[in-house]
């Protein structure tokens, strides 16, 4: 980085326009769903609109349980659509952005993912005053994609913190992005359904739109890049094949210092996770309205209480590690284990007080990630940075066509009253294999010398 940015500053910079953004998709992401399935009863069944506001005004009766019997399975087509929407053409992208980031910064990346974003929910906006069938509403997600949405945004804010972040420091300065997250999802889900029964659909992506376009100016006007190399930003330079070479060679390319058993692992982790977290948040809200009779202010009081119980962890693991010098490894094994914990009593419920319990097991859960973040980011060369995590989010971002297919063929054939209910255990599995992983990249950094990584030549790149 050509200009340090220290002290106070460097928590001010991509930080909050990251939790405008999150605000704005908590805010949304469950009246959105809400939407799906209303239009999804009212025009593709052509349900009466009374018997079709059952789902909002009585979702626990036996009349909108049998509605949801009917309407599920087709509302989950459609979320599980938008999800390759979102999630294709961003992972190429990514693929791109990530090496060009490390040449010309990361700000111009940023900037493209938060105008897409904003232009989706401004579509979003003007479709939803009109009663039309719900894949129309697939129609707003087309400028997201093709401007890489809050993969691209993940992108340059890993980047862009690992930039100004020493090693010592980068884990909990991504842990801090992940409170910050959880802020922004608790205060979004809390003021969603509160505005949406006041006001209705429109005005809640109208004030997602407000949110999008705010987080974009700031991270314009307010954030410095870290890299001022302007010569020659064109798109050529952009969608170069040679970048994605380098990538390649960048992460499988075999070296002195350069442990890829340790990138790798580190890479399917975080995929592995991302796969649970995609998996469980498109199931999560049908299964509590069709296990428990929940609707969507229910579910938000719950997730709000799960992100509460989740920042409190966070805290607690921070005080550990520094009074008990776990490692990160350490650190992320405990968390794992705390989310396992939370799949096992989420399979097994069958009251609403058993989701809660869920919560408090998985309170520790939230900071696995950051720290496998940090591990990647200290395994490889600050200068191919970019081009590391841009295979690894690009990986991640189509982790949803895997994720949401999975889970909702396993929900749609073993939905409730299935007991246990296989779709959480599949989700265990999953932690296991993640904690073996994590072991296996805690005896190899013991067991490793501090030789570090050896940066490839130009005649690396061109043999490989």
């Amino acid at each position: 980085m050509e200009h340090a940015i220290t002290g106070w500053k460097r928590y001010a910079l991509v930080q909050p326009s990251m939790m405008m953004l999150i605000f704005a998709q908590a805010l949304s992401s469950n009246i959105f769903k809400d939407l799906i399935v209303y239009r999804t009863c009212s025009i593709t069944f052509s349900i009466n609109k009374t018997e079709c506001l059952l789902l909002h005004e009585n979702s626990s009766s036996k009349e909108a349980l049998k509605l949801d019997a009917l309407i599920q399975p087709k509302a989950t087509l459609i979320l599980m659509t938008k999800s390759i929407v979102e999630s294709v053409i961003p992972a190429l992208l990514s693929l791109f952005l990530g090496p060009w980031s490390d040449v010309y910064g990361r700000k111009p990346i940023m900037v493209l993912g938060y105008i897409g974003t904003s232009l989706t929910y401004l579509i979003v906006s003007f479709i939803s005053i009109f009663d039309i069938s719900p894949w129309f509403l697939l129609i707003a997600y087309i400028p997201y994609a093709c401007l890489g949405g809050f993969c691209i945004i993940l992108l340059g804010t890993i980047c862009y913190i690992t930039d100004i972040s020493d090693e010592q420091e980068r884990g909990w300065q991504l842990a801090y992005m992940q409170v910050l997250i959880s802020v922004g999802i608790l205060t979004g889900i809390l003021a969603g359904p509160v505005i949406f029964q006041a006001y209705g659909y429109t005005i809640v992506f109208a004030i997602t739109t407000v949110c999008c376009i705010l987080a974009s100016l700031h991270i314009y006007f307010l954030v410095p890049d870290t890299t001022y190399n302007t010569d020659s930003m064109t798109l050529k330079n952009l969608f170069n094949v040679h970048l994605v070479k380098k990538l390649i060679s960048t992460c499988t390319k075999k070296r002195d210092g350069f442990d890829r058993n340790i990138v790798w692992c580190c890479i399917t982790s975080i995929i592995l996770m991302a796969t649970v977290l995609e998996g469980n948040i498109t199931v999560e809200f049908l299964f509590t309205t069709a296990r428990l009779g929940w609707d969507v202010t229910t579910f938000s009081i719950y997730v709000a209480t799960n992100i509460i119980l989740s920042i409190l962890g966070i805290i607690a693991i921070k005080f550990l590690v520094q009074c008990g010098g776990f490692s990160e490894e350490m650190a992320a094994i405990l968390s794992s284990l705390s989310s396992l914990s939370s799949c096992i009593v989420e399979s097994l419920t069958f009251k609403s007080w058993h989701m809660y319990l869920s919560a408090v097991v998985g309170m520790f859960g939230g900071i696995a990630s950051p720290m496998i973040r940090a591990i990647l980011s200290k395994s490889v060369p600050p200068e191919d940075t970019g081009k590391v995590f841009s295979m690894t989010i690009s990986i991640e971002t189509l982790t949803p066509l895997v994720a949401s297919s999975l889970y909702t063929m396993i929900y749609s054939y073993f939905m409730p009253p299935m007991y246990p209910l296989p779709v959480w255990l599949v989700s265990g599995v999953i932690y296991i294999i993640v904690i073996l992983i994590l072991i296996n990249i805690q005896i190899r950094n013991v067991k490793s010398n501090s030789i570090r990584y050896t940066p490839l030549s130009q005649d690396d790149e061109l043999s490989s």
